[in-house]
């Protein structure tokens, strides 16, 4: 009886490593990937990456030339400086399950500053972008 309650702990503890795992891996690839936005939309300007990173739910209720004058007006502004702010955190459903999480990005460009928000999700095993957008100082001309 004993051996078989000592089996029984060593399995839930394992299980409790593996969630507690994968849970750290997931913030760590949350936050990669929100480097990644910064990087794909405001210095490569990107847009085709763009399109392939956005959620379905978002690219039906928003058309995909909403996604192109977002990455125009990045374009318009130039290349922002490389010491950008990114801050936001992610959550988990159920302390373990379906991370999802809101950054905002304050870059410095040239002549202005412009603050990125966006939101991200792993519903599926791929990240997504689930929202986004800018606001600047003044619009670029």
């Amino acid at each position: 009886m004993l051996v078989f309650i000592i089996i029984v702990i060593a399995v839930i503890a394992a299980g409790l490593f593996f969630l507690n795992s994968m849970r750290n891996d997931a913030k760590v690839e949350g936050g990669r990937f929100a480097h990644e936005i910064i990087e794909k939309c405001a210095f490569q300007h990107d847009v085709r990456w763009l399109h392939s990173k956005v959620a379905s739910d978002r690219r039906v209720a928003i058309p995909p030339a909403m996604d192109d004058q977002f990455i125009y007006y990045l374009t318009k502004l130039g290349v922002p400086d490389r010491n950008f702010n990114l801050t936001g955190q992610l959550q988990f459903d159920n302390y373990f399950v379906s991370p999802h999480g809101s950054y905002q990005a304050i870059l410095t460009y040239p002549a202005q500053h412009a603050t990125v928000n966006f939101t991200i999700a792993r519903p599926s095993g791929i990240w997504l972008i689930t929202d986004f957008g800018v606001t600047y100082e003044r619009p670029p001309e």
